[in-house]
């Protein structure tokens, strides 16, 4: 397939960003001490995710586990190297509302190591695994601004059963010193609706992610859009899992690929730093 032309600065922005984790790192049912009984694809999913991007011209955070940075530092440098900004997961995938300060503190330090243990040094990006930060508990903004951290996408408006804050601000705003970057959200009928990304962007239709996005975009922010890289693997493996927790991971895998590169050939792409300097100032 050609690649696509280079993206007009005419064309409107999203900020696109990537969870690096293995595809059985986020179902709630496999805890991180199981990890070691699956056998990794990260590698396949980097790989067709990466090419992706290039084909498409598209620059992203990417937010890295420091487990896979670890493991994969080679991964880290590649994506590092293609141009994109490399941003912080924290360390293995345990949600934030589990953990103390302390512990908090400690995975985040423990991620930034790895990273800088590839050479990147100036990590300025935070995502929580699971969405799992929250407004109420300034502590975890104050850990991550003293840890470095300008930039967090760690507070999803639209609430389900794994995560989310209801009623949290669909915009980016600031927490002390932290801008947060919330994962693009819709009202509709007073109902908070997501836009499309991760496990919404495989289940929606496309037409309503379409749709979506450019609601979003009419109230004139660029929409935050995520994915993992599981979900391009070409030939992903199927985990067995409860009913619900497999039909959200496994549902809609085949027609990923096709919806990111729609969205990819009609959207400038920028990363959370990138988008920063442009709007830091207005939030």
């Amino acid at each position: 397939m050609s690649p696509s032309p280079i993206p007009s600065d005419d064309l409107p922005s999203i900020v696109l960003t990537v969870d690096v984790e293995d595809y059985f790192m986020s179902p709630e049912g496999i805890a991180v001490e199981q990890w070691g009984e699956y056998p990794s694809r990260i590698r396949e999913g980097m790989t067709a995710t990466l090419e992706l991007f290039a084909e498409c011209h598209a620059r992203a955070t990417f937010f890295f586990l420091g487990w896979i940075a670890d493991r994969f530092p080679d991964l880290v440098a590649e994506t590092a190297r293609q141009g994109h900004e490399i941003g912080t997961h924290l360390y293995d995938h345990r949600f934030v509302h589990d953990q103390t300060a302390s512990e908090f503190e400690s995975t985040l330090e423990r991620s930034l190591s790895a990273l800088q243990a590839v050479g990147i040094t100036d990590v300025k990006s935070h995502r929580a695994p699971g969405f799992s930060l929250s407004r109420s508990h300034l502590w975890q903004f104050e850990i991550l601004s003293r840890l470095g951290i300008r930039n967090d996408s760690s507070i999803n408006p639209h609430a389900t059963y794994l995560y989310g804050e209801r009623g949290a601000p669909r915009f980016p705003y600031r927490i002390g010193e932290v801008l947060e970057w919330p994962p693009a959200t819709i009202e509709v009928a007073g109902r908070t609706l997501p836009v499309g990304g991760g496990g919404t962007l495989r289940i929606l239709p496309a037409w309503y992610c379409r749709w979506a996005r450019r609601r979003y975009l009419s109230e004139g922010w660029p929409p935050v859009i995520y994915l993992h890289p599981w979900e391009l693997d070409p030939t992903p493996p199927r985990i067995q899992l409860p009913f619900r927790q497999a039909l959200i991971h496994h549902l809609g895998l085949p027609g990923m690929k096709n919806k990111i590169r729609d969205f990819l050939r009609e959207y400038k792409t920028l990363t959370v730093s990138e988008a920063a300097k442009i709007w830091g100032n207005c939030i």
